[in-house]
Formats: C-alpha cells, structure tokens, sequence
C-alpha cells in the first residue's frame, strides 16, 4: 500500500474536483502558468480554461511549443484571451517583463502555477557531470526565486502562488533511484516557499507534488534513465487537483505541502486540524522530543 495521508488516494481525476463545478470557477481569474507549452502545465492551462478562465498567460523556453499550445487554445476556446512569452524562468528581467506585461494587458495575475522544473541526470552523485547535476538547482531553485520575485511586484496581493514540488523530498535516499539533484533543489524550493508565504501573508502559496506523471517529458526521462516501473497517474489529477487549490474552498492549505493524490474530502474533513498545527509542513522527523 502506497504511504498516504489520506485514506483515499487517486490516480486520476474525480467528480469533487472537475473545473466545470461552478465554486471552483475561474471566470474572473488571470491565470499565469509557468512552463505552460506542455506536460502538466498545458494540462492545468486546458483546465482553468474548462473552468471559465478567460484571461491566460503562458511562459515557456521554446517559441514553437507556446504557439502550437496558443493555437490549440484559440482553436477550442476562441473567447479566450491568451498571451505567450518565450523566456526561461531564470532569467530575471525577461520574467519580471513577462508579469508585468501580463498586468497591464490582462490584469493582474490571480493564480501563478510554476510547473517549470528540470530533474537533471539520473545518476550516481559521485559519477554525475556537476555542471549538469547543477542545472536543477538554476532552474528549480533560482527560477521559483525569480518567478516569486515578479509576483511580488506585479501580481494581484491576494494570489494564489502554486509551486509544483515532488514526493520525493519526503521519502529516504534510495541508491536505486539515483535524484539528488532533482530532490535536493525541490527540497530546497518547499523551504523557500515556506518562506514566501510566510513573508507574504497576504498570498496563498503551496507547495504541490503532482503525482507520478509518466507520459511528460520529465516523466520519460525518469523512467528510461532509472529502470523504475511506475503505475502512473491521469494528467487531469494535478490539473484539475491545481485549479481546485487556487479555489476559496481550499484556503486553508494556505503555506502548506499537499498531494494532488490526497482526496479532498479528507482533507476539507480535517480542516481545522491543518489550520491550526504544523502538519503538512516539513519536519524532522523525531523533533521536538522534548519542549
């Protein structure tokens, strides 16, 4: 049995958290997307879209993949109003003229999904090429830092920040699967927005791990350098998981860590348990022994 924190878990999309539900709607929402071109991002993307967003920006490293993405939506939600931005996530300046050209062309971003995330090589540390084992870090920790940077200034004070995260900053090392550089940068990133949220109270951050999503390109890559079989979850799960967070009912996973495998139901019935402790954040694991 897989570890849970919650009796039900799920590997694809369910009825409570489909975006056409009328309070998970996102009519009068900009939604921004980081790393929208494909895999989970272009999934969330179609979702808030399903969910009646019809302002929507979406940022990605190739020009080709966003306006093939751009076409597809025009094509399926010809009302929408949607705006491309060729610029990788670590580079400040062109990220902070992405959010800002967002704010004065859309309005300023309601919801910020960062799905953008490199895993690196899937090797042994001691047999890893450093410059490229280093290239999560660039990605996963200074990009969450330069996207957190430009919300900040040109985001609505009352978003909802989404940082996509994996499972795999909770569980030991394992010398079969060989991610410390993957691992170790989104550690680092769940503290950072830890921190974040802390410093911004005024925004709803969390950290989210999407599931084990196989068929994107992150997800093949793990598969074919590891050897690990995996059963794999729907695309939809974190997609519609995603737009069900940055909704009123999930307020209280405000600067918190969350599955999108958790069922919600669960989670809304333990509601005031997660407000007013420190579940759901990271910890080590025997401390405090003594206070």
């Amino acid at each position: 049995m897989a570890l849970s924190y919650t009796k039900v878990t799920h590997n694809k999309t369910y009825a409570q958290i489909a975006p056409t539900l009328p309070h998970l709607s996102a009519v009068h929402k900009t939604v921004l997307i980081v790393g929208g071109s494909a895999g989970i991002g272009k999934a969330t993307a179609l979702a808030f879209l399903d969910a009646g967003a019809q302002r929507l920006a979406l940022t990605g490293r190739r020009e080709d993949a966003l306006s093939s993405t751009a076409a597809e939506i025009a094509a399926k939600y010809p009302k929408a109003n949607v705006m491309i931005f060729a610029v990788d996530v670590t580079d400040a300046k062109g990220m902070n003229d992405a959010v800002a050209c967002v704010k004065d062309r859309l309005g300023p971003a309601d919801v910020i999904v960062n799905s953008a995330g490199v895993v690196g090589p899937l090797k042994p540390l001691a047999s890893s090429d450093l410059s490229t084992w280093w290239s999560a870090f660039e990605t996963n920790v200074k990009g969450a830092a330069v996207l957190a940077q430009a919300v900040t200034k040109h985001a609505s004070p009352s978003a909802t920040f989404l940082q996509l995260s994996t499972a795999g900053v909770l569980f030991p090392a394992s010398p079969g699967f060989p991610i410390s550089g993957y691992a170790a940068s989104k550690l680092a990133v769940t503290k950072i927005m830890e921190y974040f949220g802390a410093e911004n109270p005024s925004l709803k951050v969390m950290n989210i791990h999407p599931g084990v999503i196989v068929d994107t390109p992150g997800g093949k890559k793990m598969v074919e350098e590891s050897g690990v079989e995996f059963d794999g979850d729907d695309i939809n799960l974190p997609a519609h998981f995603l737009v069900w967070t940055a909704s009123e009912e999930a307020v209280f996973l405000k600067n918190k860590f969350v599955f999108a495998t958790w069922d919600i139901d669960e989670l809304k019935e333990r509601k005031e348990e997660i407000m007013s402790s420190p579940e759901l954040i990271l910890g080590l694991n025997g401390f405090p022994r003594h206070t």
